[in-house]
């Protein structure tokens, strides 16, 4: 039996997580840079009613445990009593790492971290992906329902980010039925990130129990080589493909439970009533396409270029209108047998 020394272990890993960071990384984790790219991560949040939604972003802390004395103290956040650094990701709905941030000292908040975040940096600043275009449908002042065409993407966040208009979080006080759905809905969708951080922890345990070293850049390494090994997975288990599944937005539909909190807590007579009641309007009659006005063609809205209260309003009023037309559909994964 041959004996590998503690030292040679050291090399290899090292050699590792140096080929993984840069080979691994720049290999599967691929931010997209154009329209056809974005499009291709943007179909299910399109589905689930937030058109020019690119995925959802957060911040999550790895444990350094041995990190530098003379950086212990910014490494110190509230969250967590052990030294770590925060990664700020984005992610599309089926769980792939679009973009991540280096490593930064967790004591900074996402407001902090966001600015470091190049990929974000680049879409605020019209270098990229400023000429991708979406559609939302609004009411004008006469009630009728126009279709705008809104150029550049926005991305689902929590409530602490910047009041930017292209990281928009759900309502913390809601004053309309409408509001409460949006953000309800929002939170179901926000899920991904959240999940993502769990697939990386329970599938790569160092993420979990710690980086054991004093060399912060090392953190940074063994961060981006899991994020590769993630998505490379995602692509090997055939799971990276869109999710042409749907759930519909009925609310006779009781199988599906993030469709019936659309709905509130109304009864089963009262959601009936409603539902006869819609169907006495022409949007279940006439399909929604087909009543929509065109916007002029010089109606033009970039997003980057509005305050996130009028952004946030646009894209409520233009969920309410797809609830209302039973438009809304929860994105479902449909199974398919491997290749062998």
């Amino acid at each position: 039996m041959t004996f590998i020394s503690e030292r040679t272990q050291e090399r290899f890993y090292a050699k590792f997580i140096e080929y993984g960071a840069t080979f691994l990384y720049d290999t599967y984790v691929v931010a997209p840079q154009t329209p056809e790219e974005a499009q291709r991560h943007m179909f299910e949040m399109k589905l689930a009613g937030y058109n020019g939604a690119l995925g959802s972003m957060d911040a999550t802390h790895v444990v350094v445990e041995n990190c530098h004395f003379g950086l212990r103290q910014i490494h110190l956040g509230h969250k967590l009593k052990q030294t770590a650094q925060t990664f700020n990701i984005i992610v599309n709905h089926r769980r792939r790492i679009l973009s991540s941030t280096g490593g930064h000292p967790s004591r900074w908040n996402d407001k902090t971290l966001v600015l470091f975040d190049t990929f974000l940096d680049d879409i605020k600043s019209g270098k990229i992906l400023s000429d991708n275009e979406f559609t939302l449908y609004e009411y004008t002042d006469n009630g009728e329902v126009v279709a705008v065409t809104y150029k550049g993407v926005w991305i689902l966040v929590d409530n602490g980010y910047l009041n930017w208009s292209l990281t928009v979080p759900p309502f913390k006080y809601c004053n309309e039925r409408k509001e409460l759905c949006w953000s309800q809905w929002m939170e179901s969708m926000r899920k991904d990130v959240e999940c993502t951080f769990g697939i990386l922890k329970k599938r790569f345990t160092i993420l979990e129990k710690g980086v054991h070293a004093r060399d912060i850049g090392v953190a940074d390494k063994v961060w981006k080589t899991r994020c590769g090994l993630h998505n490379m997975l995602l692509e090997w288990d055939g799971l990276d493909e869109m999710w042409e599944g749907e759930i519909p937005s009925d609310p006779d539909d009781a199988s599906c439970f993030a469709i019936s909190r659309l709905h509130g807590d109304d009864s089963e007579n009262e959601v009936e009533q409603k539902k006869r009641t819609h169907n006495d309007t022409a949007t279940i009659d006439v399909p929604l396409s087909d009543i929509v006005r065109e916007a002029l063609s010089d109606l033009v809205r970039e997003v980057r270029n509005l305050s996130l209260d009028e952004m946030r309003a646009k894209l409520v009023d233009h969920f309410d209108i797809l609830f209302h037309d039973h438009g809304i559909v929860w994105p479902k994964r449909v199974k398919r047998p491997r290749s062998v």
